[in-house]
């Protein structure tokens, strides 16, 4: 057996604490992909979900229940240990990494609101479906696709989150298209959900990443040159603040452009959902997970240190559930 001991000290730079129950961004290098696991000495064990991986550079998000302080510091340990599996519990998967889709996915064990649309029926506990002569398909993943018309197909959450969250999906797109939106909503009540279209909502047009604002009071449109790929699986996001500012995320470890809109009315809960309108290019899209977490401080994420790995129990000991 190898277990190594790896410390990681997580430093907010920021004048304003994390909140609690805080998904934190770790990029590292992994050697045992299945037996990780992340312990600290405030809380205990930390929910951890693997979200990509490629030549064992890792792009993993662990929930921290503390907050971390104002120009403050956190302290945990990353373990790895070449005997333990997967848990699907404290460790765990994006969907798409399993052989079985969603085998080993504990991303509800880590964000505030998450799906993976696992198997082939929508949860209705958590969405509700809006369709208008298009269709909306799930089969490990979420395929919306439009009838041309413009209307808008799509699902929308029964289930609020607080302001101060970032919404992410990974989504692949089917083919571009000029009149093609492949939306991100954001609605102030749970009952909007009559049409997909004429909403609060981050979409990319044309094939580029587009911000519309309607029904919320503004209808400013600002487009930016981000080519969305064709076929190729991408993260995307958008954040909204209490104050109604509004920042826009390409990928998950991209940076936030902040477009400031105070003029918008944010409610205490925020129902998110996710569509597709297309006015004459039939070009549908397919996501395989949705999760809203935290907004890190003053929009930037805690930094992590690490410092020298130790071998077999040298550094701490502790029961590797």
């Amino acid at each position: 057996m190898t277990r190594i001991y790896t410390p990681i000290t997580l430093t907010n730079s920021q004048s304003q604490a994390s909140p609690s129950n805080f998904q934190q961004l770790i990029q590292t290098t992994i050697q045992y992909p299945n037996g990780v696991r992340f312990w600290s000495p405030t809380d205990g064990y930390l929910p951890a979900w693997l979200e990509s991986i490629q030549s064992n550079s890792a792009n993993i998000w662990v929930k921290i229940p503390s907050s971390i302080p104002a120009n403050g510091t956190y302290q945990l340990y990353m373990i790895q240990d070449s005997t333990l599996p997967m848990d699907g519990v404290y460790w765990g998967e994006a969907p798409q990494l399993s052989p079985t889709y969603g085998e080993y996915d504990n991303g509800a064990n880590v964000f505030n609101f998450y799906d993976n649309f696992a198997g082939t029926s929508l949860n209705t506990n958590k969405w509700t479906a809006v369709t208008t002569g298009g269709s909306v398909t799930v089969n490990n993943g979420i395929t919306i696709q439009d009838n041309g018309s413009g209307s808008g197909e799509g699902i929308v959450s029964k289930i609020g989150v607080s302001p101060n969250s970032v919404f992410e999906v990974y989504r692949e797109s089917q083919g571009g298209g000029d009149t093609s939106t492949y939306a991100l909503a954001l609605f102030n009540t749970a009952t909007i959900q009559a049409s997909i279209s004429g909403y609060e909502y981050e979409g990319w047009t044309g094939g580029y990443f587009a911000s519309t604002y309607t029904n919320w009071e503004d209808t400013t449109s600002i487009s930016t040159a981000t080519p969305f790929p064709s076929s190729t699986p991408v993260v995307v996001g958008i954040a909204w603040l209490a104050t109604g500012d509004e920042y826009t995320e390409i990928g998950s470890n991209g940076a936030f452009t902040h477009y400031t809109d105070s003029s918008l009315t944010i409610s205490s809960s925020i129902y998110p959902g996710i569509g597709n309108s297309e006015d004459s290019a039939y070009v549908g899209q397919t996501d395989y997970w949705v999760r809203v977490r935290a907004y890190p401080p003053n929009g930037v994420m805690p930094t992590a240190s690490f410092g020298t790995p130790q071998y077999s129990g040298e550094l701490i000991t502790v029961t590797v559930p």
